[in-house]
């Protein structure tokens, strides 16, 4: 299923590739606005389901609390609580589940291009891959091993960004003694700035005010083991999907920021008619 998701969203890649003089970062930088704005209804429900979390957060935990000997009880309470204030515990759960498979296509295809992006036949990438390693005989490992390098060799994709490193560049390898597999010390940023925008978006989700002293807590570990685990997938993968990643979070802090600034409008609307009304 990943693969066929992959396929589908290569050749949405391989189109903008095309429309754009063959540019492999503006490409990316394309399909991730795209994407964004297609998820975008979802993201809005995933932040509308959080916000709503929060605020019953001392309500929810003083009933976990009072019941945590009857949890037959305590089920019956939350569920009577969520009912009331119109909450689906599971609604930020959704945008979540949509994205994984996404994530796993950009693996396939910033890691293989030429399958996936440019659609080249097994056949040829097969021969390509002779070519490059000088061996009359090779695996379907070492095809998906060696497609990016085979991609820079033969000018089959161009992932330049400047002269210096490209999109293929995988930023780990800048440790590798290899010369010519190194990676150009820039390409560190990409992971370093994934974390800290990572950490940035994550702590704009949340409203302390209204969560209790234990979830503030808990908070903490995931505001920082998720940005960490970002920051390394970036670091061990080609730059295409660190810089997939890192605008894509951008892009969710401009959301957010978006949607934070219309429910502020929209509150002090209701709270100036409700003054006005009195």
């Amino acid at each position: 299923m990943i693969a066929a998701i992959a396929s589908f969203f290569g050749m949405i890649i391989r189109v903008i590739y095309n429309l754009v003089n063959n540019n492999y970062f503006l490409s990316i930088i394309i399909f991730t606005i795209l994407t964004k704005l297609i998820l975008f209804p979802l993201t809005l429900m995933q932040m509308k389901s959080m916000e709503n979390m929060n605020k019953i957060g001392p309500e929810d935990q003083r009933i976990r609390e009072k019941y945590k000997n009857d949890k037959n009880k305590q089920a019956e309470e939350l569920t009577k609580l969520y009912a009331e204030n119109k909450i689906n515990p599971l609604g930020g759960c959704l945008p979540l589940l949509i994205q994984i498979p996404i994530i796993f296509a950009m693996f396939y295809i910033v890691k293989q291009p030429l399958t996936y992006i440019k659609q080249i036949p097994n056949d040829e990438i097969v021969n390509y891959t002779k070519q490059y390693l000088n061996k009359e005989e090779v695996s379907q490992k070492e095809v998906r091993a060696y497609e990016l390098q085979i991609a820079k060799q033969y000018d089959l994709l161009d992932m330049k960004v400047t002269e210096n490193f490209d999109l293929g560049e995988i930023p780990s390898n800048y440790f590798s003694k290899d010369q010519n597999n190194k990676a150009h010390a820039i390409s560190l940023l990409v992971p370093i700035l994934t974390i800290v925008i990572s950490m940035f978006s994550t702590k704009l989700q949340q409203n302390t005010s209204t969560m209790t002293e234990e979830q503030i807590e808990m908070s903490k570990t995931n505001n920082l083991m998720m940005p960490l685990l970002s920051g390394f997938i970036a670091y061990t993968m080609p730059l295409a999907l660190g810089i997939y990643w890192l605008f894509g979070n951008i892009i969710s802090i401009i959301q957010q920021l978006i949607i934070k600034r219309i429910v502020k409008s929209k509150q002090e609307r209701l709270t100036l008619k409700e003054g006005g009304e009195k």
